[in-house]
C-alpha cells in the first residue's frame, strides 16, 4: 500500500538521469518501492499500485538504468529462473522481520487447518503487547487514538478522514501479495488485540473492519462503536 500521485505539498517527482521529470506512474512505483522495508517482487509492486506487472516492470527498468533502484534474484523456489526482486538505491537497513514474516506466513498457510483464524489469534496477541506499549492516547477518542497511533508506528502511513482510515503502506507488502489471506489475518488480529485493550478505558467496545486493497495503494480501516 502507498501513496498515489502527488498531492499539493508533497514532495515533488524526481528525474531520469537525462534530466526529464519522472510521470505520475514511474514516480507511483518509485515510491511504492521506497515504502517497503525488503526487497519487493514486480508481481507486489502491481497489486500494491494497480498497475499491469508490464508497466511496472518497465518502469523499474528504467529506474534502475537511471540509478534509482537496485535489483537482485530471490531465493530459488521450484522450477525456472527466480524473480528479480527490487529495493531503493538508497536505502536503510532492511528489516529482518520482513523476510521473517514471509517465512512464517508461508509456513502457516501450509500446516494450519484454518490458516486465517490462526494469523489472526497470532495478531491479537501482538496487538494486546503493543496497547500495553502504548501511551495514553487523546481525542479523537481512546480507541481509535489508539489504532492510529500504533499503525504509524508499524509503517501504514494511516490517514484519518474522519469517517475511516486509509492505509496507504503495507510494511510486508511482499509476504502480503504471496499470502494475502495469512498476512491480512494478522493484520486485522493486531488491530483487534489493540482495541481489545483500549476497552478497558471506554465505555463501549469498537469494532474494526479492515478492506485490503480497496484500490490501487490503499487499505482501508473503519472503525464502529459496538455498543
Amino acid at each position: 500500500m502507498v501513496s498515489g500521485p502527488a498531492a499539493s505539498g508533497a514532495p515533488q517527482p524526481r528525474r531520469s538521469a537525462a534530466g526529464r521529470r519522472h510521470s505520475t506512474a514511474r514516480e507511483q512505483v518509485l515510491r511504492a518501492v521506497e515504502a517497503q522495508r525488503s526487497p519487493v517482487s514486480v508481481t507486489a509492486l502491481s497489486r500494491s499500485t494497480g498497475l499491469h506487472e508490464n508497466t511496472v516492470r518497465g518502469h523499474l527498468d528504467q529506474l534502475l538504468a537511471d540509478g534509482h533502484v537496485t535489483r537482485a534474484r530471490a531465493a530459488a523456489d521450484g522450477r525456472g529462473r527466480p524473480a528479480w526482486l527490487w529495493r531503493p538505491t538508497q536505502h536503510g537497513p532492511a528489516s529482518p522481520y520482513a523476510a521473517l514474516a514471509g517465512v512464517l506466513a508461508g509456513t502457516i498457510a501450509r500446516t494450519s487447518v484454518d490458516p486465517a483464524a490462526t494469523a489472526h489469534e497470532a495478531g491479537r496477541g501482538w496487538g494486546a503487547e503493543l496497547a500495553e506499549d502504548l501511551p495514553e492516547p487523546a481525542a479523537p477518542g481512546p480507541a481509535r487514538a489508539l489504532v492510529l497511533h500504533a499503525m504509524a508506528a508499524q509503517g501504514f502511513a494511516p490517514q484519518d478522514d474522519g469517517e475511516q482510515i486509509v492505509l496507504h503502506r503495507c510494511p510486508l507488502l511482499e509476504a502480503a501479495d504471496r499470502h494475502t489471506e495469512v498476512v491480512c489475518s494478522v493484520h486485522r488480529g493486531m488491530i483487534d488485540g489493540l482495541l481489545e485493550g483500549a476497552a478497558g478505558t471506554e465505555g463501549s467496545r469498537t469494532m474494526a473492519e479492515l478492506i485490503p486493497f480497496a484500490a490501487p495503494g490503499q487499505c482501508l480501516l473503519r472503525l464502529r462503536d459496538a455498543g
